[in-house]
Protein backbone atom coordinates (compact mmCIF):
# COMPACT_ATOMS: atom_id res chain seq x y z
CA UNK A 1 0.00 0.00 0.00
CA UNK A 2 1.23 3.58 -1.02
CA UNK A 3 2.74 5.47 2.25
CA UNK A 4 1.56 8.83 3.23
CA UNK A 5 2.70 11.85 1.33
CA UNK A 6 4.19 14.35 3.93
CA UNK A 7 5.19 17.19 1.21
CA UNK A 8 1.51 18.41 0.68
CA UNK A 9 -1.48 18.67 2.30
CA UNK A 10 -2.97 19.68 5.86
CA UNK A 11 -0.34 19.16 8.62
CA UNK A 12 -2.93 19.27 11.12
CA UNK A 13 -4.45 15.83 9.28
CA UNK A 14 -0.92 14.56 8.59
CA UNK A 15 0.05 14.58 12.46
CA UNK A 16 -3.37 13.29 13.43
CA UNK A 17 -3.42 9.92 10.46
CA UNK A 18 0.78 9.36 11.63
CA UNK A 19 0.14 9.50 15.64
CA UNK A 20 -3.00 7.93 15.83
CA UNK A 21 -2.48 4.49 14.50
CA UNK A 22 1.11 4.45 16.62
CA UNK A 23 -1.05 5.64 19.48
CA UNK A 24 -3.24 2.66 19.21
CA UNK A 25 -0.24 0.61 18.33
CA UNK A 26 1.30 1.64 21.83
CA UNK A 27 -1.98 1.87 23.71
CA UNK A 28 -1.71 -2.22 23.75
CA UNK A 29 1.52 -2.33 26.21
CA UNK A 30 -0.33 0.34 28.16
CA UNK A 31 -2.95 -2.05 28.73
CA UNK A 32 -0.66 -5.14 29.78
CA UNK A 33 1.27 -2.97 32.30
CA UNK A 34 -2.04 -1.67 33.73
CA UNK A 35 -3.45 -5.29 33.97
CA UNK A 36 0.07 -6.24 35.60
CA UNK A 37 -0.05 -3.97 37.96
CA UNK A 38 -3.94 -4.59 38.94
CA UNK A 39 -3.07 -8.44 39.57
CA UNK A 40 -0.13 -8.05 41.56
CA UNK A 41 -2.14 -5.07 43.55
CA UNK A 42 -4.25 -7.10 45.28
CA UNK A 43 -1.67 -9.62 46.43
CA UNK A 44 0.49 -8.09 48.99
CA UNK A 45 2.79 -5.01 49.55
CA UNK A 46 6.08 -7.25 48.86
CA UNK A 47 4.97 -7.93 45.60
CA UNK A 48 5.00 -4.24 45.17
CA UNK A 49 8.07 -3.63 46.57
CA UNK A 50 9.74 -5.99 44.42
CA UNK A 51 8.12 -4.79 41.19
CA UNK A 52 8.79 -0.89 42.02
CA UNK A 53 12.91 -2.08 43.02
CA UNK A 54 12.66 -3.90 39.59
CA UNK A 55 11.32 -1.19 37.69
CA UNK A 56 15.24 0.53 36.84
CA UNK A 57 16.47 -2.55 35.95
CA UNK A 58 13.38 -3.05 33.17
CA UNK A 59 14.81 -0.25 31.50
CA UNK A 60 18.49 -1.85 30.82
CA UNK A 61 16.76 -4.42 28.50
CA UNK A 62 14.20 -1.40 27.18
CA UNK A 63 17.27 0.42 25.81
CA UNK A 64 18.37 -2.73 24.03
CA UNK A 65 15.16 -3.50 22.52
CA UNK A 66 14.75 0.15 21.63
CA UNK A 67 17.54 0.81 20.08
CA UNK A 68 17.53 -2.31 18.06
CA UNK A 69 13.91 -1.68 16.84
CA UNK A 70 14.47 1.46 15.19
CA UNK A 71 17.58 0.56 13.92
CA UNK A 72 15.95 -2.53 12.26
CA UNK A 73 13.27 -0.15 10.94
CA UNK A 74 14.91 2.11 9.21
CA UNK A 75 17.78 -0.82 7.92
CA UNK A 76 15.47 -2.54 6.43
CA UNK A 77 13.34 0.11 5.06
CA UNK A 78 15.95 1.16 3.53
CA UNK A 79 17.58 -2.15 2.18
CA UNK A 80 14.21 -3.04 0.79
CA UNK A 81 15.31 -2.73 -3.05
CA UNK A 82 17.45 -5.22 -2.44
CA UNK A 83 15.26 -8.19 -2.70
CA UNK A 84 14.84 -10.85 0.00
CA UNK A 85 18.18 -11.74 -0.24
CA UNK A 86 19.46 -8.56 1.34
CA UNK A 87 17.13 -8.46 3.85
CA UNK A 88 17.86 -11.67 5.11
CA UNK A 89 21.55 -11.25 5.22
CA UNK A 90 20.56 -8.30 7.12
CA UNK A 91 17.88 -9.99 9.24
CA UNK A 92 20.72 -12.49 10.50
CA UNK A 93 23.19 -9.76 11.69
CA UNK A 94 20.60 -7.67 13.53
CA UNK A 95 19.08 -10.68 15.38
CA UNK A 96 22.78 -12.27 15.78
CA UNK A 97 23.80 -8.68 17.61
CA UNK A 98 20.28 -8.62 19.26
CA UNK A 99 20.74 -11.99 20.94
CA UNK A 100 24.41 -11.41 21.80
CA UNK A 101 23.59 -8.25 23.95
CA UNK A 102 20.81 -9.23 25.01
CA UNK A 103 22.78 -12.23 27.03
CA UNK A 104 25.83 -10.30 27.59
CA UNK A 105 23.49 -7.75 28.89
CA UNK A 106 21.42 -10.13 31.01
CA UNK A 107 24.87 -11.77 32.40
CA UNK A 108 25.70 -8.44 34.06
CA UNK A 109 22.56 -7.68 35.83
CA UNK A 110 22.93 -10.92 37.21
CA UNK A 111 26.18 -10.45 38.66
CA UNK A 112 25.17 -7.18 40.02
CA UNK A 113 22.21 -7.99 41.36
CA UNK A 114 23.40 -8.49 44.88
CA UNK A 115 25.03 -4.88 44.53
CA UNK A 116 21.38 -3.62 43.88
CA UNK A 117 20.32 -5.25 46.89
CA UNK A 118 22.68 -3.63 49.13
CA UNK A 119 21.92 -0.29 47.23
CA UNK A 120 18.74 -0.81 48.25
CA UNK A 121 18.99 -2.51 51.57
CA UNK A 122 16.52 -4.66 50.63
CA UNK A 123 15.24 -6.79 53.83
CA UNK A 124 16.63 -10.31 53.68
CA UNK A 125 13.25 -11.73 53.95
CA UNK A 126 12.52 -10.42 50.50
CA UNK A 127 15.74 -10.14 48.84
CA UNK A 128 15.81 -13.94 47.30
CA UNK A 129 12.00 -12.76 46.11
CA UNK A 130 13.95 -9.49 44.20
CA UNK A 131 17.02 -11.70 43.05
CA UNK A 132 14.65 -14.61 41.83
CA UNK A 133 12.60 -12.10 40.02
CA UNK A 134 15.33 -10.46 38.44
CA UNK A 135 16.89 -13.43 37.40
CA UNK A 136 13.70 -14.60 35.71
CA UNK A 137 13.18 -11.39 33.58
CA UNK A 138 16.65 -11.46 32.68
CA UNK A 139 16.27 -14.53 31.08
CA UNK A 140 12.91 -13.73 29.79
CA UNK A 141 14.47 -10.48 27.99
CA UNK A 142 16.39 -12.38 25.33
CA UNK A 143 13.58 -13.84 23.52
CA UNK A 144 11.43 -10.77 24.49
CA UNK A 145 14.69 -8.51 22.14
CA UNK A 146 14.14 -10.93 19.06
CA UNK A 147 11.15 -10.53 18.85
CA UNK A 148 10.87 -6.88 19.33
CA UNK A 149 13.55 -7.56 16.49
CA UNK A 150 11.39 -9.32 15.07
CA UNK A 151 8.55 -6.89 14.54
CA UNK A 152 10.54 -4.13 13.57
CA UNK A 153 11.61 -6.26 10.77
CA UNK A 154 7.74 -6.46 9.63
CA UNK A 155 6.94 -2.98 10.24
CA UNK A 156 10.27 -1.81 7.90
CA UNK A 157 9.08 -3.90 4.83
CA UNK A 158 5.69 -2.28 5.24
CA UNK A 159 3.82 -5.12 7.24
CA UNK A 160 2.95 -3.06 9.90
CA UNK A 161 -0.69 -4.28 10.44
CA UNK A 162 0.51 -7.89 10.92
CA UNK A 163 3.29 -6.47 13.27
CA UNK A 164 0.33 -4.67 14.93
CA UNK A 165 -2.00 -7.47 15.42
CA UNK A 166 0.92 -9.44 16.69
CA UNK A 167 1.38 -6.78 19.21
CA UNK A 168 -2.61 -6.82 19.92
CA UNK A 169 -2.63 -10.72 19.93
CA UNK A 170 0.08 -11.44 22.13
CA UNK A 171 -0.76 -8.78 24.56
CA UNK A 172 -4.36 -10.39 25.07
CA UNK A 173 -2.12 -14.00 25.73
CA UNK A 174 -0.14 -12.16 28.06
CA UNK A 175 -3.23 -10.60 29.93
CA UNK A 176 -5.13 -14.11 30.04
CA UNK A 177 -1.90 -15.58 31.50
CA UNK A 178 -0.71 -13.02 34.23
CA UNK A 179 -4.63 -13.83 35.39
CA UNK A 180 -4.16 -17.02 35.39
CA UNK A 181 -0.56 -17.49 37.38
CA UNK A 182 -1.28 -14.49 39.56
CA UNK A 183 -4.41 -14.12 40.26
CA UNK A 184 -5.77 -18.01 40.23
CA UNK A 185 -2.61 -20.20 40.48
CA UNK A 186 -1.14 -17.51 43.13
CA UNK A 187 2.20 -17.95 41.97
CA UNK A 188 2.99 -13.94 42.14
CA UNK A 189 5.85 -12.68 40.59
CA UNK A 190 6.65 -15.87 39.06
CA UNK A 191 3.62 -15.81 37.32
CA UNK A 192 4.64 -12.95 35.64
CA UNK A 193 8.31 -14.47 34.54
CA UNK A 194 5.88 -17.10 32.65
CA UNK A 195 3.38 -15.28 31.08
CA UNK A 196 6.34 -13.03 29.57
CA UNK A 197 8.15 -15.95 28.66
CA UNK A 198 5.54 -17.57 26.94
CA UNK A 199 4.21 -14.34 25.07
CA UNK A 200 7.92 -13.28 24.45
CA UNK A 201 8.11 -17.13 22.59
CA UNK A 202 5.10 -16.80 20.82
CA UNK A 203 5.58 -13.41 19.33
CA UNK A 204 8.68 -14.08 18.14
CA UNK A 205 7.50 -17.59 16.12
CA UNK A 206 4.28 -15.51 15.25
CA UNK A 207 7.02 -12.89 13.39
CA UNK A 208 8.90 -15.75 11.63
CA UNK A 209 6.12 -17.25 10.41
CA UNK A 210 4.91 -14.18 8.94
CA UNK A 211 8.53 -13.67 7.21
CA UNK A 212 8.64 -16.90 5.76
CA UNK A 213 5.06 -17.29 4.46
CA UNK A 214 5.13 -14.14 3.04
CA UNK A 215 9.00 -15.34 1.49
CA UNK A 216 10.64 -11.96 2.99
CA UNK A 217 13.60 -14.48 3.65
CA UNK A 218 15.56 -16.91 1.59
CA UNK A 219 18.07 -19.76 2.14
CA UNK A 220 21.33 -18.12 2.55
CA UNK A 221 25.00 -18.68 3.58
CA UNK A 222 25.65 -16.36 6.47
CA UNK A 223 28.46 -13.66 5.57
CA UNK A 224 29.28 -10.68 7.81
CA UNK A 225 29.23 -7.96 6.49
CA UNK A 226 30.13 -4.58 8.35
CA UNK A 227 28.05 -2.56 6.38
CA UNK A 228 24.61 -4.23 8.05
CA UNK A 229 25.99 -2.36 11.31
CA UNK A 230 26.08 1.11 10.57
CA UNK A 231 22.26 1.94 11.62
CA UNK A 232 23.38 0.74 14.92
CA UNK A 233 25.89 3.41 15.03
CA UNK A 234 23.54 6.56 13.50
CA UNK A 235 20.26 6.01 14.89
CA UNK A 236 20.71 3.03 17.83
CA UNK A 237 23.22 4.09 19.83
CA UNK A 238 21.48 8.00 20.74
CA UNK A 239 18.80 5.77 21.21
CA UNK A 240 20.48 3.00 23.62
CA UNK A 241 22.43 5.98 25.93
CA UNK A 242 18.56 8.19 26.28
CA UNK A 243 17.00 5.10 28.17
CA UNK A 244 20.34 4.21 29.56
CA UNK A 245 19.85 7.72 30.92
CA UNK A 246 16.16 6.62 31.78
CA UNK A 247 17.84 3.68 33.99
CA UNK A 248 20.08 5.61 36.17
CA UNK A 249 17.47 8.29 37.52
CA UNK A 250 15.15 5.56 38.04
CA UNK A 251 17.57 3.53 40.12
CA UNK A 252 18.43 6.51 41.87
CA UNK A 253 14.78 7.67 42.25
CA UNK A 254 14.25 4.45 43.72
CA UNK A 255 17.47 5.21 46.43
CA UNK A 256 15.95 8.35 47.67
CA UNK A 257 12.18 6.85 48.30
CA UNK A 258 13.91 3.76 50.05
CA UNK A 259 14.71 5.89 53.04
CA UNK A 260 10.96 6.14 53.44
CA UNK A 261 10.11 2.50 53.87
CA UNK A 262 8.89 -0.76 51.66
CA UNK A 263 5.24 1.23 51.52
CA UNK A 264 7.07 4.67 49.53
CA UNK A 265 8.73 2.32 47.57
CA UNK A 266 5.97 0.89 46.73
CA UNK A 267 3.22 3.65 46.13
CA UNK A 268 6.06 5.59 44.01
CA UNK A 269 6.79 2.85 42.36
CA UNK A 270 2.80 2.43 41.10
CA UNK A 271 2.28 6.54 40.52
CA UNK A 272 5.59 6.09 38.33
CA UNK A 273 4.37 3.38 36.37
CA UNK A 274 0.95 5.71 35.77
CA UNK A 275 3.23 8.75 34.68
CA UNK A 276 4.96 6.65 31.92
CA UNK A 277 1.94 5.61 30.38
CA UNK A 278 -0.23 9.03 31.08
CA UNK A 279 3.84 10.43 28.86
CA UNK A 280 2.91 7.95 25.97
CA UNK A 281 0.86 10.52 23.96
CA UNK A 282 3.73 13.23 23.94
CA UNK A 283 6.39 10.47 22.69
CA UNK A 284 4.29 8.94 19.73
CA UNK A 285 3.26 12.86 18.94
CA UNK A 286 7.55 13.38 18.71
CA UNK A 287 7.65 10.65 16.71
CA UNK A 288 4.98 11.35 14.23
CA UNK A 289 6.32 15.05 14.14
CA UNK A 290 9.91 13.57 13.36
CA UNK A 291 8.53 11.61 10.32
CA UNK A 292 6.97 14.77 9.07
CA UNK A 293 10.20 16.90 9.47
CA UNK A 294 12.36 14.20 7.86
CA UNK A 295 9.83 14.20 5.09
CA UNK A 296 10.15 18.03 4.51
CA UNK A 297 14.10 18.52 4.19
CA UNK A 298 14.59 19.72 0.93
CA UNK A 299 14.39 23.54 -0.29
CA UNK A 300 10.47 23.54 -1.32
CA UNK A 301 9.12 21.85 1.80
CA UNK A 302 11.38 23.02 4.82
CA UNK A 303 8.93 25.37 6.05
CA UNK A 304 6.80 22.87 6.20
CA UNK A 305 9.12 21.36 8.89
CA UNK A 306 8.99 24.01 10.92
CA UNK A 307 5.13 24.59 10.96
CA UNK A 308 4.56 20.87 12.30
CA UNK A 309 6.50 21.06 15.64
CA UNK A 310 4.78 24.33 16.01
CA UNK A 311 1.58 22.89 15.35
CA UNK A 312 2.46 19.84 17.24
CA UNK A 313 3.42 21.54 20.13
CA UNK A 314 0.06 23.24 20.01
CA UNK A 315 -1.61 19.87 20.05
CA UNK A 316 1.07 18.67 22.84
CA UNK A 317 -0.55 21.27 25.13
CA UNK A 318 -3.97 21.02 24.49
CA UNK A 319 -3.60 17.38 25.19
CA UNK A 320 -2.26 17.15 28.16
CA UNK A 321 -3.93 19.89 29.80
CA UNK A 322 -7.31 17.31 29.52
CA UNK A 323 -4.57 14.23 30.65
CA UNK A 324 -3.52 15.95 33.83
CA UNK A 325 -6.49 17.41 34.75
CA UNK A 326 -7.93 14.01 34.74
CA UNK A 327 -5.27 12.23 36.11
CA UNK A 328 -5.37 14.55 39.19
CA UNK A 329 -9.15 14.69 39.66
CA UNK A 330 -9.33 10.84 39.47
CA UNK A 331 -6.00 9.79 41.43
CA UNK A 332 -7.78 8.27 44.11
CA UNK A 333 -10.53 6.35 42.29
CA UNK A 334 -7.44 4.74 40.22
CA UNK A 335 -4.63 3.83 42.24
CA UNK A 336 -7.57 2.10 44.65
CA UNK A 337 -8.79 0.23 41.53
CA UNK A 338 -5.05 -0.69 40.62
CA UNK A 339 -3.66 -1.34 44.70
CA UNK A 340 -5.34 -3.43 47.34
CA UNK A 341 -2.79 -1.90 50.25
CA UNK A 342 -3.94 1.11 52.17
CA UNK A 343 -0.48 2.12 52.61
CA UNK A 344 0.59 1.74 49.27
CA UNK A 345 -2.38 2.98 47.45
CA UNK A 346 -2.37 6.71 49.76
CA UNK A 347 1.39 6.89 48.73
CA UNK A 348 0.31 6.60 44.94
CA UNK A 349 -2.16 8.93 45.46
CA UNK A 350 0.01 11.40 47.36
CA UNK A 351 2.34 11.60 44.05
CA UNK A 352 -0.17 12.29 41.66
CA UNK A 353 -1.70 14.78 43.67
CA UNK A 354 1.33 16.56 43.93
CA UNK A 355 2.66 15.69 40.27
CA UNK A 356 -0.17 14.67 37.69
CA UNK A 357 -0.82 18.96 37.16
CA UNK A 358 2.63 19.32 35.94
CA UNK A 359 2.18 16.95 33.25
CA UNK A 360 1.03 19.94 31.27
CA UNK A 361 4.57 20.88 31.04
CA UNK A 362 5.99 16.89 30.87
CA UNK A 363 3.67 16.19 27.99
CA UNK A 364 5.06 18.84 25.61
CA UNK A 365 8.55 18.49 26.91
CA UNK A 366 8.43 15.27 25.96
CA UNK A 367 7.11 15.59 22.87
CA UNK A 368 10.23 18.26 21.64
CA UNK A 369 12.85 15.38 22.95
CA UNK A 370 11.64 12.78 20.77
CA UNK A 371 11.25 15.84 18.08
CA UNK A 372 15.04 16.19 18.68
CA UNK A 373 15.83 13.12 18.43
CA UNK A 374 13.97 12.17 15.48
CA UNK A 375 15.57 15.25 13.62
CA UNK A 376 18.90 14.48 14.12
CA UNK A 377 19.70 16.33 17.74
CA UNK A 378 19.63 12.81 19.58
CA UNK A 379 22.87 14.18 21.63
CA UNK A 380 21.34 17.59 22.12
CA UNK A 381 18.37 15.95 23.73
CA UNK A 382 20.47 13.41 25.72
CA UNK A 383 22.50 16.42 27.47
CA UNK A 384 18.88 18.08 27.97
CA UNK A 385 17.99 14.70 29.51
CA UNK A 386 20.62 14.62 31.84
CA UNK A 387 20.67 17.67 33.12
CA UNK A 388 16.87 17.62 33.72
CA UNK A 389 17.28 14.25 35.87
CA UNK A 390 20.79 15.63 37.32
CA UNK A 391 18.92 18.22 38.82
CA UNK A 392 16.08 15.84 40.54
CA UNK A 393 18.16 13.39 41.52
CA UNK A 394 20.71 16.06 43.81
CA UNK A 395 18.23 18.87 45.13
CA UNK A 396 15.43 15.97 45.55
CA UNK A 397 18.29 13.92 47.50
CA UNK A 398 19.33 17.34 49.47
CA UNK A 399 15.53 17.99 50.01
CA UNK A 400 14.29 14.97 51.38
CA UNK A 401 17.22 14.52 53.59
CA UNK A 402 17.05 17.44 55.07
CA UNK A 403 13.54 17.82 55.54
CA UNK A 404 13.30 13.78 56.15
CA UNK A 405 9.77 14.22 53.84
CA UNK A 406 9.36 12.83 50.60
CA UNK A 407 6.93 15.06 49.08
CA UNK A 408 10.19 17.29 48.57
CA UNK A 409 11.46 14.73 46.04
CA UNK A 410 7.87 14.93 44.46
CA UNK A 411 7.46 18.27 44.51
CA UNK A 412 11.38 18.43 43.15
CA UNK A 413 9.89 16.46 40.24
CA UNK A 414 6.68 18.57 39.68
CA UNK A 415 9.22 21.73 39.39
CA UNK A 416 11.65 20.33 36.77
CA UNK A 417 8.21 19.90 34.62
CA UNK A 418 7.11 23.29 34.69
CA UNK A 419 10.97 24.61 34.10
CA UNK A 420 11.22 22.23 30.80
CA UNK A 421 9.29 24.32 29.09
CA UNK A 422 11.74 27.17 28.85
CA UNK A 423 13.46 25.38 26.32
CA UNK A 424 10.48 25.09 23.56
CA UNK A 425 11.21 28.54 22.56
CA UNK A 426 14.65 28.50 21.93
CA UNK A 427 14.05 24.96 20.37
CA UNK A 428 11.31 26.76 17.83
CA UNK A 429 13.26 29.91 16.81
CA UNK A 430 16.26 27.31 16.12
CA UNK A 431 14.01 25.59 13.46
CA UNK A 432 12.40 28.20 12.09
CA UNK A 433 15.91 29.46 11.82
CA UNK A 434 17.28 26.48 9.58
CA UNK A 435 14.13 25.79 8.04
CA UNK A 436 12.69 29.20 7.40
CA UNK A 437 15.53 31.44 7.50
CA UNK A 438 18.53 31.21 5.50
CA UNK A 439 19.45 27.51 5.76
CA UNK A 440 16.11 26.81 3.87
CA UNK A 441 17.09 28.94 1.05
CA UNK A 442 20.42 27.45 0.60
CA UNK A 443 18.33 24.03 1.03
CA UNK A 444 21.18 22.83 3.08
CA UNK A 445 20.14 19.45 5.00
CA UNK A 446 22.77 18.77 8.12
CA UNK A 447 24.45 15.67 8.55
CA UNK A 448 21.90 14.71 11.63
CA UNK A 449 19.42 14.66 9.13
CA UNK A 450 20.71 13.40 6.20
CA UNK A 451 21.01 10.21 8.64
CA UNK A 452 17.15 10.60 9.42
CA UNK A 453 15.90 11.17 6.48
CA UNK A 454 14.20 7.66 5.47
CA UNK A 455 12.26 7.09 8.49
CA UNK A 456 8.51 7.50 7.02
CA UNK A 457 8.45 3.79 6.90
CA UNK A 458 6.05 3.41 10.40
CA UNK A 459 3.35 4.77 8.42
CA UNK A 460 3.04 1.88 5.50
CA UNK A 461 0.58 -0.73 6.15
Amino acid sequence: MKGIDYTTGSIHRLLFRTAIPMLLASMVNVITQLANVFFLGHTNQSVLYVLSLYIPVSFVMISIIEAMQLSVQVAVARSRAGGSKAFTQLFMHMLGIALLLAVATGGMVLLLTPVLSWFYHVPADIEPMFTGYVAGMMAVSVPAVLAAVSSAALRGLGRAQAASWNAVGTAVLNIALVYTFVSILRLDLQGIIYANLITSVSSLALSLLVLLIRKETVKERFVFAKRHLITLRHVGIPVFFSYCMIFLSTFFFNKIVSYFGEGAVAGFGVGYRIQTMAILPGIVLGSAIGIIINHNLQAPHRERAYASYRQGLIHAFALYVVIAIVVWICRDPLVSFLIEDAATRAEAARYLSIVALSYIGMGPMMTTLLTMEQSGRGYQALLLNAVYFLIIIALGWVLTRTFNQVIYFYGVIAGMNVIGMCFFLPFMRLLKREYVGGAAEQGRITEGEAELSQQGYSTQA
